[in-house]
C-alpha cells in the first residue's frame, strides 16, 4: 500500500516534469518552425503529436492507479471492519443481572432484551456492519426490524454522532417506497436502529431464485425505486449503496427501500484509511470508487447498474475481488443488455446505458429524468 502510494507521487512529480517539457519543447519547435521550410514544419508536428500522446497516456495510467490505491483502501476498510466484528464476538458477553436482560455485545440471542423494550424474536441476516432482528417493541405494541451495529462501528468514538446525524437527515424522507425509521439508541456498545418490519423477500432473493427478470415485471419496481430517490434526493440524502439487497418487496409488490442514511456510517468523504466505507463495488459509480464527492446522480449511476442485473442476470462488471470490479467500473465500457439477452428492447439498453455513464454530466440528471425515460415494454 505504501509502496503504491509512493509510486502514485511519483507519477504526480513525473506528470508535472512532463508538462513543463512539454512546454519547453513545444516553443522549441515553434520557434525552428518559424525558421525553416514545410519539413521542419512537419517534423516539428509530429514531435509535438508523440509529445502530446506521451503526456496523455501517462495521465491515464496514473488515473488507473488512482483506482487500484481507492479500491486497495476499500478492501483494507473491509477487512478492518469484519476482524472488528470478529474481536467484538469474541469478548465475553456483557449480562445483567436479570436474565431478560441479558445482552450480548456482539449478538442478541431469541428472548433478550434490548434498551427496556425491544424483546428479540429471531435474527433475520447479518452482514459486516452488525445484524438484523425480529423484535417486539413493547412501547410501540408492533413488531420492528432491529438493525444492530458492531464491528469498527462502535470503536469509533465519534461513531454514534454521525450515525445519529445520518439518521436524523434519513428520518426527514417520508414516502411509501421507504422504509420508515422509527427509532435509534445505544447499548452496551451497540448502535441500534429500530425501523418498519417488511413482510416479503429483497428483489436480491428475488433475482436468486428466478436468474433475471422481464422488463415488465422489472418496470414497476424500478419505477417505486424512482419515486423513492426523488423525494430521498429533495431532502438532501444520498443512498450511496443502492443494490438489489437494499430493494424489499412486500407481499403486493410494494417497495420498499432500506438503509437510507446507514450508507454514510461512519464517514463518506471519499474512500480513505480514515474510516469505514461503505458500498458495494459492483453498484458503485466511478466518482464514488474514487472517493471524489457524490450528488443524486451517483443513485442513478447505481439504478442503472442494478437495472443490469436485473435485465441480463448479473452485475455490469464481475471479478476475483473488489479491486478488479472497482477497476473495471472506473475504466471498462458498459456493455448493452441487448447484445446479452436476445430479444431485449434496445430502449432498455439505452436506459441503462445512460444511467451508468462514466461522466456524471452525462447521466439523467435526476430520478424523476430517468422515471420519464422508463420503456413502456
Amino acid at each position: 500500500m505504501e509502496g503504491i502510494l509512493a509510486l502514485s507521487l511519483t507519477g504526480a512529480f513525473f506528470i508535472t516534469w512532463l508538462t513543463n517539457r512539454h512546454k519547453r519543447k513545444m516553443r522549441e519547435l515553434e520557434l525552428r518552425s518559424g525558421q525553416g521550410g514545410t519539413p521542419q514544419l512537419q517534423a516539428a508536428h509530429q514531435q509535438i503529436s508523440y509529445l502530446t500522446a506521451e503526456r496523455d497516456q501517462l495521465e491515464q495510467r496514473l488515473r488507473n492507479l488512482e483506482t487500484i490505491v481507492c479500491s486497495v483502501d476499500f478492501e483494507l476498510n473491509a477487512k478492518l471492519n469484519r476482524l472488528a466484528s470478529q474481536q467484538l464476538r469474541a469478548l465475553p458477553s456483557s449480562v445483567e443481572h436479570d436474565e431478560t436482560e441479558a445482552v450480548s455485545l456482539g449478538s442478541l440471542q431469541p428472548g433478550s432484551r434490548l434498551a427496556g423494550r425491544f424483546v428479540i424474536k429471531e435474527q433475520l441476516g447479518a452482514g459486516g456492519m452488525g445484524a438484523v432482528y425480529l423484535a417486539h417493541d413493547e412501547q410501540l405494541g408492533e413488531s420492528v426490524a432491529l438493525k444492530v451495529i458492531a464491528g469498527a462501528a462502535v470503536l469509533d468514538p465519534g461513531a454514534a454522532e454521525r450515525f445519529r446525524r445520518e439518521v436524523t437527515a434519513a428520518r426527514k424522507i417520508s414516502h411509501p417506497n421507504v422504509v420508515r425509521i422509527h427509532d435509534l439508541g445505544e447499548e452496551s456498545g451497540m448502535l441500534f436502529l429500530s425501523m418498519e418490519h417488511i413482510a416479503g423477500t429483497s428483489l436480491s432473493e428475488l433475482l436468486r431464485r428466478h436468474g433475471r427478470l422481464d422488463p415488465h415485471q422489472l418496470r414497476p419496481i424500478i419505477a417505486q425505486i424512482c419515486a423513492a430517490l426523488e423525494v430521498a434526493h429533495g431532502a438532501g440524502v444520498i443512498h450511496r449503496d443502492l443494490k438489489p439487497g437494499n430493494i424489499l418487496l412486500d407481499e403486493r409488490q410494494q417497495v420498499k427501500v432500506i438503509d437510507f442514511g446507514l450508507a454514510a456510517l461512519p464517514h463518506l468523504e471519499g474512500m480513505t484509511a480514515t474510516g469505514i466505507i461503505l458500498g458495494t463495488p459492483e453498484y458503485m459509480a466511478p466518482e464514488q470508487i474514487r472517493g471524489q464527492p457524490v450528488d443524486p446522480r451517483t443513485d442513478i449511476y447505481a439504478l442503472g447498474a442494478l437495472m443490469f442485473h436485473a435485465l441480463v442476470g448479473h452485475p455490469p462488471f464481475r471479478g476475483d475481488s473488489p479491486i478488479a470490479v472497482s477497476f473495471a467500473q472506473v475504466n471498462q465500457p458498459v456493455p448493452p443488455p441487448d447484445t446479452i439477452v436476445s430479444g431485449l428492447a434496445p430502449a432498455w439498453s439505452q436506459l441503462v446505458l445512460k444511467a451508468m455513464a462514466k461522466d456524471p454530466s452525462q447521466r439523467f440528471a435526476s430520478a424523476s429524468e430517468l422515471l420519464s425515460s422508463l420503456p413502456t415494454s
